[in-house]
C-alpha cells in the first residue's frame, strides 16, 4: 500500500493537468471561434448592405443621363439618329431616343384605362434589359402593368386614340420592365418602341463611374443644336436618394476596425489564460527553460489551437451571413479579411506575452519570505 500511494496520487495528478489541458484548448478554440465569426459576420452584412444600396442606386439612374435639346434650339429636340449612335461610343452601354406623345392608349382587356403614349427608338430594349419580342411590342411599366392587369409575353390590341381624331388598334406584345429608371413622365406611359425618325423630346444615355463624366460632356456636344448651342444634359437622379456617399462610405466604416478590436480581445484572453498557469512556467523555469523554450511551447500551443478556432469561426460566419442574405463573394472577403487580420495581430500579441519575464520558484519563495 506504501507503495501505491505515490503512484496513484501521480495519477490524479496527471488526470488534473490532462482535465485542465483539455479545458484550455477548448477555451481557445471557442474564444477564437466565437471573436473571428462576431468581426466578420458584422462587417460582411454591413458590407453587403452597402453594396445592395449601391446597385439598387445604379439600378435607378444612378448613372443615367436624360439629354434634351437647349432652350435656344429652333428644331425643338434632339437627333434620334444621333441619340441612336450614341450606343456605339466607348464608355456608353446604350440610349435611346423617346417622345411623349398627346396621345392616350388602352390595352383590350382592361378598356377605360387609358394612359399616355410614348414612342420610343428600338434602343430601348437595350437600355432597359427587356427581350425583343417576335412582332410589334409595347414596353409596360409595373404601374401600367398594375392598373390593367397585363401579364409578361402577353398578347393585346392596344387601342391608340389620337385627340380629336379616330382610334387605331394596334396589335402588339406586351413587354413588362422595370420603370425605376424611367423618368416621371414615362413611368405611367404605355413605350411603343417605333422606327422613330427626326427629332425626339428627349435622349437617354446610360454609362457607368469611370465614364459618366466624360460622357457628360461628350453628349452636350454630340447632341448640340444645328447652330452649335451645346445640349442639355442632366442626370436621371439628381441626388443620392439613399443618404450615402458610396465612393467614401465603405473607408469610413466603423467596423473596418473591428479586427483590432477583436485582436485586442483574443491577446487578452491569452494572457489571462497565461497568468492562470504562470505556476508551469514557473517550474520550467526553474528547470532551465530560457524565454526562447518557452515562447517556442506557447506559440506551437496558440498555433494549433488558434487554426482551428479560427476555421471554425469562418464557417460559421460565413454560413451565417449568407443565410441572412448577405452577397456570397461579400460575404467570403469580409469574413477572410478580418480573418486575416484579426489572427495576425492577435498571434503578434501572443509573441509578446510569450517575451514577458517569468520568475523561478526560488523567485517566489524569496517574495514570500
Amino acid at each position: 500500500m506504501k507503495r501505491l500511494w505515490p503512484t496513484g496520487l501521480a495519477i490524479r495528478e496527471g488526470c488534473a493537468n490532462a482535465a485542465s489541458g483539455r479545458r484550455m484548448a477548448v477555451t481557445i478554440c471557442a474564444g477564437v471561434a466565437l471573436v473571428v465569426c462576431g468581426v466578420g459576420l458584422a462587417n460582411a452584412l454591413e458590407v453587403s448592405s452597402l453594396v445592395e444600396s449601391e446597385q439598387r442606386w445604379i439600378d435607378d439612374g444612378a448613372f443615367v443621363l436624360v439629354v434634351e435639346s437647349a432652350p435656344t434650339d429652333s428644331g425643338g429636340g434632339v437627333a434620334v439618329a444621333a441619340c441612336d449612335r450614341l450606343a456605339q461610343v466607348d464608355g456608353i452601354d446604350a440610349s435611346f431616343a423617346v417622345t411623349v406623345t398627346d396621345r392616350t392608349a388602352q390595352p383590350a382587356n382592361a378598356p377605360g384605362t387609358h394612359a399616355t403614349l410614348a414612342l420610343a427608338s428600338p434602343g430601348v430594349y437595350e437600355f432597359l434589359g427587356a427581350p425583343v419580342p417576335a412582332g410589334a411590342g409595347v414596353l409596360v411599366p409595373p404601374q401600367v402593368a398594375d392598373d390593367t392587369g397585363l401579364a409578361d409575353t402577353e398578347s393585346t390590341q392596344l387601342t391608340i386614340e389620337h385627340p380629336g381624331e379616330r382610334s387605331d388598334r394596334v396589335p402588339v406584345t406586351a413587354v413588362l420592365v422595370e420603370g425605376t429608371v424611367l423618368g416621371e413622365q414615362l413611368v405611367g406611359a404605355y413605350v411603343l418602341p417605333a422606327m422613330l425618325s427626326g427629332r425626339s423630346s428627349q435622349c437617354y444615355v446610360r454609362s457607368d463611374a469611370a465614364h459618366i463624366d466624360g460622357v457628360r460632356t461628350y453628349v452636350r456636344t454630340a447632341l448640340a443644336a444645328a447652330d452649335g448651342t451645346p445640349a442639355v444634359a442632366h442626370p436621371r437622379l439628381t441626388e443620392n436618394a439613399y443618404g450615402l456617399d458610396f465612393t467614401t462610405a465603405y473607408d469610413s466604416r466603423v467596423l473596418r476596425w473591428a479586427w483590432a478590436a477583436g485582436a485586442a480581445v483574443l491577446v487578452s484572453l491569452w494572457a489571462l489564460l497565461q497568468w492562470t498557469r504562470r505556476a508551469r512556467w514557473a517550474i520550467y523555469a526553474t528547470f532551465g527553460a530560457d524565454r526562447r523554450a518557452r515562447l517556442t511551447m506557447q506559440s506551437a500551443e496558440w498555433f494549433s489551437l488558434s487554426v482551428v478556432g479560427a476555421v471554425w469561426g469562418w464557417g460559421t460566419a460565413v454560413a451565417l451571413a449568407i443565410g441572412l442574405g448577405a452577397d456570397v463573394h461579400v460575404s467570403v472577403v469580409q469574413v477572410t479579411g478580418q480573418l486575416v487580420a484579426t489572427w495576425c495581430v492577435g498571434s503578434l500579441g501572443v509573441v509578446a506575452v510569450g517575451l514577458a519575464p517569468v520568475g523561478t520558484l526560488l523567485d517566489a519563495l524569496k517574495d514570500r519570505t
